[in-house]
C-alpha cells in the first residue's frame, strides 16, 4: 500500500509507519481478496504496526502481503473475524467488539478490543486491536468473588448485607434488612444513596458510620430498630493498594439469641434464689432441726436408764422405737447437709480447686472406715487401680466412693457373702457413653464398682439417682435414699457421668468416668 492510496501525497510512508508504531493499540490495514464473481474469500494484510504484533503473534514486517488463511491455517479462529471485516467492506459502516483469539492451538490465547472502520473503497478496512486479556481476567476474577460472595452472605441465617460505593450509593444489598431502612426488601434500596434509605431518626448516626469508614474506620456493635436486636459492622473495603473504595455494612439479627439470654439470665437468677434457699435450709437443719432430736434422744436414754424399771415391755419397746427414729432422723438431716453442701455454691465452689487427688489413698481410707461393717458381712473386697492422679476434690470424691462401696456391701442377701471388685483405668474420651459436656478429645479416669449382690431392674436406672427414692423398704435395707443423688452430683461437679449395668439378682455395676484434665465449662 502507498501513500497515495491513503489520498495523501505529502509525507513519506516511513514517517506514518513511525508513527503508527507509537500507537497504543494494534493497527492493520485489510484488502479483500475476492474470487472471479467477485465475492470476498479472504483478506490481506498492507500495513501493521507494532502493536499488531500481539495479535498476529509475529513481526509486524512478516505479515505483510498475507492473507489471513495464510496467517491463520485454522478456520475456527478466523470465520468470525473474516465476517466481521466483510460485512464493515461491504456496508461501509464501522464496527466493534470483543474477540478471544489465538494464533494457533499453541497459543494460550488473549482478548482482543477491536475497532474495525472502513476505509471507503469498497475494498479496504483498518482495524485496531488492543489487548484487553488483564481487563478480561479482572472482570472474571471480580464476578467469580461477587459470586461468591453473594452465594455466603444470602446463606449465613439471620445475616444481611449493605455495600455502599464512595459517592454513598448501595451497590449490592441482600436478605431481609433490619429496621432502620425505611424498606426491609433489599431490591427497593439498590441504587439509592444510602441517606436515603435510612429513616430519619437514625440518619444522623449512620452519616456517621459511612463517613468514618470511608476514612478507614471499622465500627462493631449492638442496636436494635423496630423489633430487631442487631450485631451491626460496618467498615472499609479496600482494593489491592489499599485505598478505600467502598463500605460494607453487615447486620446479623441477634433478637432470638437475646431472648434465650434474657431467659437463660433468669434461670440464673431463679437457680441462685433456690441455692440461696437451699443453704437456708441447710443451716435450720444443721441448728433448728438438730437440736429438738438432741433432746428426743436425751429423753430416750434417761427413759431407758433411769426409769426402765418402772416401764412394762411394751413401753420399753415404745422407747426403743422413738430412739430408732430419732436416729433415722438424724442420720438423713446428716445425709441431707451432705447433699446440700455440694449443691449449693459453696459446694460449687470446690471445683475451683482441683487437686492432684489419689483414688488409691482413698479406697484405703474407706476401707479402713468401713473396717467393722466389712468385718461383720466377711466381704470380700479387691482392688485394681491402675490410675495415675485424678483432677478433684478430695472430700467430694471420698463420698462418692464411700456410698458406692457401702451399697456395694449393703445391698446383698443375707445369706449372701459380699464379693466386691474395684478396676480402674484411662479411657480415651471416644470410649465415653454419651453425656452433656462430653470432651471427646479429653482422656477419663474410668473407675467402676461391681457387687455379687441383689442387682437392679434397667427400668429403674433413672430413678435411683433421684433424692429419696428408694427401691425397697426400709426394714429389708436402711438407708435415706440420698447416697446414689450425692454420687451423681459428685461426678457431676467434676465434669463427669456415671451410668450403672445391672439384671435383678446378677450384681451391679457403677462406671464412673472423670475427665483427666478440667473441663472449662465446669469452672464458674
Amino acid at each position: 500500500m502507498s501513500i497515495q492510496d491513503t489520498g495523501s501525497t505529502d509525507v513519506p510512508v516511513s514517517l506514518w509507519q513511525a508513527a503508527l508504531n507509537q500507537s497504543a493499540s494494534g493497527i492493520t490495514v485489510y484488502t479483500a481478496v475476492r474470487d472471479i464473481n467477485g465475492r470476498i474469500q479472504t483478506f490481506r494484510v498492507k500495513l501493521a504496526n507494532r502493536r499488531a504484533e500481539q495479535f498476529f503473534g509475529v513481526s509486524s514486517q512478516a505479515v505483510l502481503e498475507k492473507t489471513l488463511d495464510q496467517l491463520f491455517p485454522f478456520p475456527n479462529q478466523l470465520k468470525t473475524f473474516t465476517t466481521d471485516i466483510a460485512t464493515v467492506v461491504e456496508q461501509g459502516q464501522a464496527l466493534h467488539r470483543e474477540l478471544f483469539f489465538s494464533p494457533d492451538p499453541t497459543h494460550s490465547g488473549a482478548w482482543f478490543d477491536l475497532g474495525i472502520e472502513p476505509l471507503g473503497d469498497g475494498q479496504s478496512a483498518v482495524v485496531s486491536s488492543t489487548d484487553i486479556t488483564a481487563l478480561k481476567n479482572a472482570q472474571q476474577a471480580l464476578l467469580g468473588e461477587s459470586i461468591l460472595f453473594k452465594t455466603i452472605s444470602s446463606k449465613v441465617p439471620d445475616m444481611s448485607v449493605v455495600v455502599v460505593n464512595y459517592f454513598q450509593k448501595i451497590l449490592f444489598a441482600n436478605g431481609e434488612l433490619p429496621g432502620l431502612y425505611v424498606s426491609r426488601s433489599a431490591d427497593e434500596v439498590l441504587g439509592k444513596r444510602i441517606y436515603d434509605t435510612i429513616l430519619p431518626e437514625y440518619q444522623p448516626d449512620w452519616k456517621q458510620y459511612i463517613s468514618s469508614a470511608l476514612d478507614g474506620e471499622q465500627h462493631t456493635f449492638n442496636d436494635h430498630w423496630g423489633g430487631w436486636r442487631c450485631e451491626c459492622y460496618v467498615g472499609p473495603v479496600r482494593n489491592e493498594r489499599g485505598d478505600v473504595v467502598m463500605v460494607i455494612c453487615v447486620y446479623r439479627d441477634i433478637s432470638e439469641a437475646f431472648r434465650q439470654q434474657q431467659t437463660l439470665q433468669r434461670m440464673n437468677n431463679d437457680l441462685q434464689q433456690s441455692n440461696r434457699s437451699l443453704e437456708q435450709f441447710a443451716y435450720v437443719a444443721s441448728h433448728d432441726l438438730q437440736e429438738p432430736l438432741r433432746k428426743i434422744k436425751s429423753f430416750g436414754d434417761l427413759l431407758s436408764h433411769q426409769y426402765a424399771g418402772q416401764l412394762d415391755e411394751a413401753g420399753q419397746d415404745i422407747v426403743h422405737r422413738m430412739q430408732s427414729a430419732a436416729d433415722r432422723m438424724n442420720a438423713l438431716i446428716r445425709n441431707l447437709l451432705t447433699y446440700a453442701r455440694i449443691t449449693t455454691p459453696a459446694g460449687l465452689a470446690h471445683q475451683q480447686k482441683q487437686d492432684l487427688i489419689s483414688t488409691q489413698d482413698i479406697l484405703n481410707d474407706i476401707l479402713a472406715d468401713l473396717d467393722v461393717i466389712i468385718q461383720e458381712r466377711n466381704a470380700r473386697i479387691r482392688s485394681n487401680l491402675t490410675l495415675p492422679m485424678v483432677p478433684g476434690d478430695a472430700t467430694q470424691l471420698r463420698q462418692l466412693f464411700q456410698n458406692l462401696l457401702t451399697n456395694a456391701i449393703k445391698f446383698t442377701r443375707p445369706d449372701q457373702r459380699p464379693d466386691v471388685q474395684i478396676n480402674g483405668q484411662l479411657v480415651r474420651g471416644k470410649e465415653v457413653p454419651e453425656f452433656i459436656g462430653i470432651d471427646r478429645t479429653n482422656e477419663y479416669a474410668q473407675i467402676s464398682v461391681q457387687d455379687n449382690g441383689i442387682g437392679i431392674a434397667p427400668e429403674n436406672f433413672d430413678k435411683i439417682f433421684g433424692l429419696f427414692n428408694r427401691l425397697h423398704g426400709r426394714q429389708q435395707y436402711a438407708g435415706s435414699g440420698i447416697g446414689l443423688a450425692t454420687c451423681k452430683r459428685v461426678v457431676e461437679n467434676h465434669g463427669g457421668t456415671i451410668v450403672v449395668d445391672s439384671q435383678p439378682d446378677q450384681g451391679t455395676t457403677f462406671q464412673v468416668y472423670l475427665p483427666m484434665h478440667v473441663p472449662e465449662q465446669i469452672i464458674p
